[in-house]
């Protein structure tokens, strides 16, 4: 079946909302997500939004902190324009109905009553929350602006396979020059069908690519399905190699993780080892809110040094009624693990979060593909460097996405070439995937020994050389059997662990959120620029 918007949007999280919103004021659009609508890293961030809303605050001390954190590889005029564009964004949010925590409740929600805290990298505390599930209620914000907006439908459980691009067009009547994109491939999940969903304009706002790690602090549905398909048409990624640990994740024997939020340390949590000593002091200035590559580095630096697999975050100094009441979500979370974080302390482990590289694209989300956009996780514009500074992303997000929604180009007409049908294949060779799809746990093992934390150039190089054995052999599967989710995730996964891999290997130096132990310092004379593939 064939399905004709004026606008196509891949995912479904903060990004992909408010483009969908900026864009129905001019046109149908469909919003494609391959779980439920509010299955997205959004609904899970904790922490909040930073803004320099308050009048101790400023944008340059803002802009200041995100260059630093970045390790002085972000872009200064695209971090000046992001920050600059909080305060009325944040505004934007709360007028859709975002319930943000305020300092009085007694008093209207509006920037000025925003409650304010505080974490790692931050000089001033500038986090606008809402209590500890800070996506959630932009989700919920969202959702119901969208359900309810006559030209934007919903299609969930459908995976995009492919952007349409000249790739798959037949090209019988003349060349048609450079990249473009006409939609997507999408595959309804339930009954295994592949649609068109043909568009004038596509946003990619599928998020990141945690998964390719275990463990991770991420949902099941970011395996990078975005960055790959840009990849395959032809788009260029940037900065792969920076993928951000974030420090305090859950640990427990059963690999089962969730993030304990930045903002816990920013109301005076401390990290201490298993005899109760503290040791970030002795590894950054800001102790315990140092930017997190800093934090997660010395944490799997102790942790080696001792032998053992987990560290604790001890709250026990803060307040009670102050962390019930700022921290609901992880009180509940940590009471099902059989712990109280107001009387114990919190067994954490680093485990991967972020991606500050993606496709490669402006502050409006244009990329090297015309007519298509992307915003989010999945993008790299430039604001993170090589180290994303905490509540940044979600800030990142909101913008690219306003942005985008409002870019002249949306307006444009597009000529569509004659679109083939999916070639369907009937067979799918369960046994034969039973095998293969074991790669998946593999992949995560691979990331986490040889691309994680700390990295080698031989132990990359080794990981390279499975990780392509890997791709062939997915990637043959693929092309040879009936198409389904799981396949075309664990391709997704492959295609971009390896551009991490290769990117580690470009950049011979240590930065951010790599580390390299053969190079283990800066160096600005030769990599102090992005890596692009």
């Amino acid at each position: 079946m064939t399905y004709e918007y004026d606008y196509l949007v891949i995912g479904s999280g903060i990004a992909g909302l408010i483009y969908a919103l900026q864009v129905s004021k001019y046109g149908k659009v469909a919003v494609v997500t391959k779980s439920s609508l509010n299955d997205c890293n959004t609904d899970h961030a904790q922490g909040g939004i930073a803004a320099a809303i308050d009048p101790k605050d400023s944008f340059a001390a803002h802009i200041e902190d995100t260059y630093q954190a970045g390790a002085e590889l972000g872009k200064r005029q695209v971090i000046a324009e992001i920050i600059s564009s909080a305060p009325q964004l944040i505004q934007y949010l709360i007028d859709l109905g975002t319930d943000f925590t305020l300092r009085d409740p007694a008093y209207d929600i509006c920037l000025e009553n925003l409650s304010l805290t505080m974490e790692g990298g931050h000089t001033r505390r500038r986090i606008a929350y809402a209590a500890d599930s800070t996506g959630h209620q932009i989700m919920e914000a969202l959702i119901a602006q969208c359900r309810k907006n006559p030209n934007i439908d919903i299609f969930e459980y459908r995976i995009a396979i492919d952007l349409i691009t000249q790739h798959h067009i037949v090209q019988d009547e003349g060349f048609v020059p450079g990249i473009s994109c006409w939609g997507a491939y999408v595959l309804e999940t339930k009954d295994n069908k592949v649609d068109i969903f043909k568009a004038r304009k596509t946003m990619l706002a599928t998020g990141g690519a945690a998964q390719i790690y275990s463990p991770n602090t991420n949902p099941k549905v970011t395996t990078g399905d975005g960055m790959a398909m840009a990849r395959l048409a032809g788009g260029r990624l940037a900065n792969m190699e920076f993928v951000q640990f974030h420090p305090t994740a859950f640990w427990n024997p059963d690999g089962e993780t969730f993030l304990i939020s930045e903002s816990l340390r920013g109301e005076g949590a401390v990290l201490r080892l298993s005899d109760g000593s503290t040791f970030m002091e002795n590894y950054h200035l800001q102790g315990n809110l140092a930017p997190r590559d800093i934090v997660s580095r010395a944490i799997d630096s102790e942790l080696k040094k001792r032998g053992e697999k987990f560290c604790y975050l001890d709250a026990t100094k803060v307040p009670s009624e102050q962390l019930l009441k700022h921290f609901p979500s992880i009180n509940s979370m940590l009471k099902a693990q059989g712990i109280d974080f107001t009387v114990d302390p919190i067994p954490v482990a680093p485990a991967a979060h972020y991606f500050c590289g993606g496709v490669l694209s402006t502050i409006e989300g244009i990329t090297d593909i015309h007519n298509l956009f992307v915003a989010g996780e999945v993008a790299c514009s430039g604001l993170h460097g090589a180290n994303r500074l905490a509540s940044n992303s979600l800030l990142e997000a909101l913008v690219m996405a306003y942005k985008a929604g409002n870019h002249p180009s949306n307006w444009e007409e597009v000529q569509f070439p004659r679109i083939p049908e999916w070639k369907v294949i009937a067979e799918f060779n369960e046994n034969e995937w039973v095998v293969i799809s074991h790669n998946r746990e593999i992949m995560g093992t691979i990331m986490q020994g040889y691309a994680g934390i700390r990295r080698s150039r031989r132990l990359l190089n080794y990981a390279l050389s499975r990780l392509e054995n890997i791709y062939n052999e997915i990637n043959n599967f693929y092309q040879h059997n009936a198409v389904r989710k799981e396949v075309v995730e664990t391709r997704n996964m492959a295609i971009i662990a390896i551009a991490v891999v290769r990117s580690a290997l470009m950049r011979k130096e240590s930065r951010g959120a790599h580390f390299l132990v053969d190079n283990p310092c800066h160096d600005d004379e030769h990599y102090k620029h992005d890596t692009i593939i």
